[in-house]
Order: C-alpha cells, then structure tokens, then sequence
C-alpha cells in the first residue's frame, strides 16, 4: 500500500511539474487535448526479431491534427508480495498525423501503474503520466504532456482509453 500510495504521489509530482514547464510556453503555440477510444493490443516489432506488447495505431486527433496513436512497453516491474499487485511500465507512445496538410508527429516517455481491476486477473486500471520528448512537422519543438486512464482487458486484447493534456509545438 505505501507504496502504491508513493507511485501515485511521484507521479502527481511529475505531472505537476510538466505542467508547469508547459504552463510558461506560449499559449499561441499550445493547446488543451482530450481523446478517448478503443485500441487492439498486439505485438510490435520494437528491432529486428523483437517483439513487445502495445497498442497498435488507433485512429485519434491531437490539437485538431488527426493521426494514429500506439504505444509500446519498454520495461514491466511487478510490485506487492509474489508480484500479484500493481504492474508498473515504462512506455514510449508515438502519434504520426495523417492529415497530409499538416504532416509531423511526436513521441512520448512515460510510466504507468496498472493495478488489478475486480478479481478478474485479465483486467487491470492503468493511470499514466505521458511526456512528450519530442516532435516533428507541425509537432516540432514539442513539449507538453499527457494523462491517460485506460481499461486493459487480455481476454479481449483491447486498451480502452481516456486521455487528456497540454501539448505544444511550433505549428499548432
């Protein structure tokens, strides 16, 4: 408990703090995002031969850019007595835009707690602080962050997700 209870708190701190770093861009050049939707989850090709679990490309806009949205995980540490309680990863998060008028994209780094959800074992909570590192086309200089509450579900293979955030960058 104490320290699911330090997890939450580390990242209430860190997503404060991204706020504050976004908060003192210019507002000409930033926008307020929220998305939700349903993604599949699969294996992606991370290097030649090998293959980690994420979200494949979902259909979403970001700041009026629609795109494609995945993920991947980079690291898992379980937590709790036998490592039955929360999950906790490292992810990279990438949005390609679609829009040909306004071509670009960004990258994300964050970490997530996924925590069990009922007594199902293949459903679980994820709440996640997304940071965005970087960025390109109307995307580029980007800076700015997300937070993400999703439903994982490994019966279905599905991530239901709910998202929202700052994000910067020079074309926006």
């Amino acid at each position: 408990m104490k320290s699911l209870f330090y997890n939450c708190a580390v990242t209430a701190l860190a997503a404060a703090f991204a706020w504050t770093g976004v908060a003192n861009q210019g507002s000409d050049r930033c926008e307020n995002v929220e998305f939700e939707g349903v993604a599949e989850l699969g294996f992606i090709e991370v290097e030649p031969g090998v293959f980690v679990l994420g979200a494949l490309p979902t259909p979403v806009t970001v700041a009026g850019v629609p795109g494609l949205m995945s993920s991947f995980i980079t690291a898992v540490r379980s937590s709790g007595a036998k490592g039955q309680g929360a999950q906790h990863y490292s992810l990279v998060h990438t949005f390609v835009s679609t829009d040909p008028e306004r071509p670009g994209g960004f990258s994300t780094e964050d970490r997530a707690v996924a925590a069990p959800a009922g007594k199902d074992p293949n459903v679980s909570i994820i709440n996640d602080v997304l940071t965005i590192v970087s960025g390109e086309g109307v995307f580029q200089n980007a800076t700015g962050f997300l937070m993400n509450h999703a439903i994982v579900d490994l019966t279905e293979f599905t991530l239901t997700f709910s998202t929202h955030g700052r994000i910067c960058g020079d074309g926006l």
